[in-house]
């Protein structure tokens, strides 16, 4: 194809027109740009228009995003944590005023209307206080603990107040990995439970036993460890990877398998006199068992040994869990039959028989008590080697006994037992001695016995005295049912009978057992019954001191009231040294806003000013764009023509 001459000028212009009206373009879609900055105050609108600063920018808006719910959670925890602090100066007003009270009750000029009056008035109190403790701020009960949409505190009887709330904690965020505690339960608050917390009962070793559960809880670190077998003419070892090993059956399992195909097979079980470490033994020959360096996983499993026959392992001291077997507890041997037997739990002045016949598990049993119907709270001691057992209900006394068995001896929840202190009877006022140590009985026979318990700490050492009396006669040991202490007597078949004085009285024995069978016992009433230390329980207490008139309850009442008050006075420092840290934490999120809002402005918003220049000039560009235009044009139509 042929082409023609070019003309001349032609082709020059038009090039021209070409590039000016790609330069009008670009001002255009420049200013366009410039309008969207003024008109929304950000440097760009799309991510392809800045990629790097509009990941920045993203970062940082979410990161501000964060820190704004960090002091709008700040800000929440204040409110509540105010709240707390009123109720609290509240509960600690009406102590100030129930101390006055019972200083009136103490005095030797009130009488028995004008105790009967101030009873009245701690009765007013009580109900104060239970007004406190249901306080509600934001839709949640502040002394409730998780259980925080249920009123925590209700009245159910004279003096006596329920709590339905747990003991956790309500946590929210204040940063990323910080978190601050924004409510006071109420058993931390009001200690309003009474507790019973168990002895140790040594749970034996199982092969399901989980490894997270050796050592109280702490568990063991697995890793590898070195085994070696010799039966004299060839030593084995073998370094077995015990790593995510779940149970002590799976270490079994390991174990076994990596000896299962030598000439020396190794068998791993329970050590079986002890129940609480395991045993390793070689077909023949001797064992050696030892970590591989810087580790101590065969230590910490209680096997790592020199060259012996069988290596016996230490104690693993297993914690309790919900799935421990009641057959595993006492290294092994249970806690004796249930049939017929079970527990005698009183509470106030309710008392039952609860049958734990069918239970099993640690859990069935948690689940009997908690069905029993007496407000009854359940879990583990602290270091989870025993049981906790606790009254829902203040003020009343609280005691877990025997029902012709030794269920609750063995389950380590008997609440008065042989060792108890003398000291700690009668809600730590103990028995009184000052005046003399002698009380006497009155056999069945007529004879009339003194028994001197000077110099005794313990219930076993009046047990003792006075079971040295008249020996497979004359003979006391803790009631078959129930608690306190029960006195047998054969010698006749008249009534057996306490004189009545300070030292039989505080040790429960007075009375008489008129019956002529000597089988049965004269019981006494039980002396070591469980309160709690908390406000409701005093209260309680001191509102049917009052009305009986029974100064020496008022005297030990009036040293727990002071106890409680300073608690109480503690409590509300433990609100004010949260409150700063909130104050803390508000001050430091402001300041990083302030950070976080300078990337921003760097990243995303614009200087306004220079914008406004910027556009002015860019406007100013494109009209003198326009003109030159306009003028090019021009010359390229004659130009064509």
């Amino acid at each position: 194809m042929a082409i023609g001459p070019i003309l001349p000028g032609r082709l020059p212009n038009a090039l021209a027109a070409g590039r000016l009206a790609k330069n009008v373009e670009a001002n255009k879609f420049a200013l366009q740009e410039l309008e969207d900055q003024i008109t929304t105050g950000h440097q760009f609108q799309t991510i392809g228009q800045s990629p790097a600063k509009a990941l920045r920018t993203v970062i940082l808006q979410k990161t501000l995003e964060r820190k704004q719910q960090f002091v709008a959670n700040v800000q929440t925890d204040r409110s509540l944590l105010n709240a707390t602090e009123d109720a609290l100066t509240s509960v600690g007003d009406s102590l100030n005023t129930a101390k006055a009270l019972l200083l009136q009750g103490l005095s030797s000029g009130a009488n028995d209307t004008e105790r009967e009056a101030l009873a009245n008035e701690v009765s007013s109190i009580i109900q104060s206080i239970t007004t406190a403790g249901n306080s509600k701020f934001r839709g949640r009960f502040l002394f409730g603990g998780s259980e925080s949409q249920q009123v925590p505190f209700d009245l159910v009887g004279t003096g006596q107040v329920r709590y339905r709330g747990d003991a956790a904690s309500v946590e929210s965020f204040l940063d990323y990995d910080i978190k601050v505690t924004n409510n006071i339960d109420g058993v931390t608050a009001f200690n309003a439970l009474a507790t019973v917390r168990g002895q140790d009962l040594d749970v034996a070793l199982t092969l399901d036993t989980r490894i997270a559960d050796l050592h109280g809880g702490e568990g063991v670190e697995l890793g590898t460890i070195v085994v070696s077998a010799s039966d004299g003419a060839t030593t084995t070892a073998v370094e077995v990877d015990l790593s995510n090993a779940e149970s002590l059956n799976d270490i079994k399992t390991r174990i076994e398998a990596a000896f299962a195909s030598t000439a020396n097979p190794v068998t791993v079980d329970i050590e079986p006199t002890s129940q609480r470490g395991l045993r390793v033994t070689p077909t023949s020959g001797t064992i050696e068992i030892s970590d591989v360096t810087g580790s101590r996983v065969a230590h910490d499993l209680g096997i790592d040994s020199a060259p012996v026959a069988v290596v016996a392992g230490h104690d693993l001291n297993p914690r309790l869990t919900l799935k421990t077997n009641l057959l595993s507890l006492n290294s092994g041997t249970g806690i004796g039959p249930t049939t017929g037997n079970g527990l005698q739990i009183t509470v106030g002045t309710r008392s039952q028989t609860v049958d734990i016949s069918a239970a099993e598990t640690i859990e069935d049993l948690f689940n009997t008590l908690k069905m029993a119907g007496l407000d009854l709270d359940v879990g583990f001691t602290a270091d989870g080697s025993g049981l906790s057992i606790s009254s829902r209900v203040n003020a009343v006394p609280f005691s877990i006994g025997e029902h012709n068995g030794q269920n609750a001896t063995l389950l380590g929840i008997r609440t008065m037992t042989t060792e108890v202190s003398l000291s700690e009877l009668n809600h730590g006022i103990g028995v009184p001695l000052e005046g003399g140590s002698t009380f006497s009985i009155t056999r069945r026979d007529g004879r009339v016995d003194s028994v001197d318990i000077a110099g005794a700490t313990t219930v076993q050492d009046v047990l003792d005295r006075i079971n040295a009396i008249d020996p497979g006669v004359l003979s006391a040991g803790l009631n078959p049912v129930g608690n306190g202490i029960a006195l047998f007597d054969s010698s006749g078949s008249g009534p057996l009978s306490i004189e009545t004085n300070a030292v039989a009285e505080s040790l429960g024995l007075v009375g008489t057992e008129s019956g002529s069978d000597p089988a049965i016992p004269l019981t006494g009433r039980d002396i070591h019954t469980r309160q709690s230390d908390g406000v409701f329980s005093i209260l309680g207490q001191l509102e049917g001191a009052l009305r009986r008139g029974d100064v020496r309850d008022l005297g030990r009442l009036n040293g727990q009231l002071d106890e409680e008050a300073n608690r109480f006075f503690t409590l509300r420092g433990l609100v004010g040294t949260r409150q700063r840290a909130l104050d803390e934490a508000e001050n430091r999120l402001s300041d990083e806003q302030i950070l976080i809002n300078e990337g921003l402005a760097e990243n995303f918003d614009i200087d306004i000013a220079e914008v406004i220049t910027a556009y002015t000039s860019r406007q100013q560009s494109l009209e003198a764009t326009y003109e030159v235009v306009s003028r090019t044009v021009n010359l390229n139509l004659i130009a064509f023509l």
